[in-house]
C-alpha cells in the first residue's frame, strides 16, 4: 500500500462531513487508504444530488430512499427519509415511491417500509416536541 499523508486523509474527511454532514465508517477506512479515489467517490455522489437543479431535492431524496429500500440498507432508507421529510416529502410520497419500487422488488418494499414508518413517527414526534418549546 502506498504512503498516505494523514493531512490529506483529514482534509477528504472534513470535506465529506461538512458538505454530507457525516462520514461513515467505510468512508474513513478508504480515505486513510486511499484519500484522493474517497475524494472522487464524494464528487460522484454531490454533483447529482446536490449540484444539478434540474429535480427537487425532495424528489431526490425520495428516488435514493427507494435505491436504499431496493438493497435493502436500512441505514440509507432512515436517513434519506428524514432528509425528504426536512426538505417537505410527504408520507404519501414516500409511500407511492415505494409502492412502485415494490412492483419490480416485493421484498425491498416490504423491508423498508416498516423502517419508513419509524422515521416517519419520529419526524412527528419532534415536530410535535419542537411545536411545544
Amino acid at each position: 500500500m502506498a504512503k498516505v499523508d494523514p493531512k490529506r486523509t483529514k482534509e477528504v474527511l472534513d470535506r465529506v462531513e461538512r458538505e454530507r454532514g457525516m462520514a461513515r465508517g467505510w468512508t474513513r477506512i478508504m480515505a486513510e487508504r486511499d484519500p484522493d479515489m474517497m475524494e472522487r467517490l464524494h464528487d460522484v455522489v454531490m454533483h447529482p444530488l446536490f449540484r444539478r437543479d434540474s429535480l427537487d431535492r425532495k424528489f431526490k431524496y425520495i428516488i435514493m430512499i427507494c435505491l436504499n429500500a431496493f438493497q435493502f440498507h436500512e441505514f440509507g432508507v432512515r436517513a434519506q427519509t428524514r432528509a425528504a421529510l426536512k426538505m417537505g416529502a410527504t408520507e404519501d410520497e414516500i409511500l407511492e415511491a415505494l409502492q412502485i419500487v415494490g412492483l419490480s422488488n416485493l421484498h425491498g418494499m416490504s423491508t423498508a417500509l416498516p423502517v419508513v414508518v419509524e422515521e416517519f413517527e419520529a419526524f412527528k414526534k419532534a415536530q410535535a416536541d419542537g411545536a411545544k418549546s
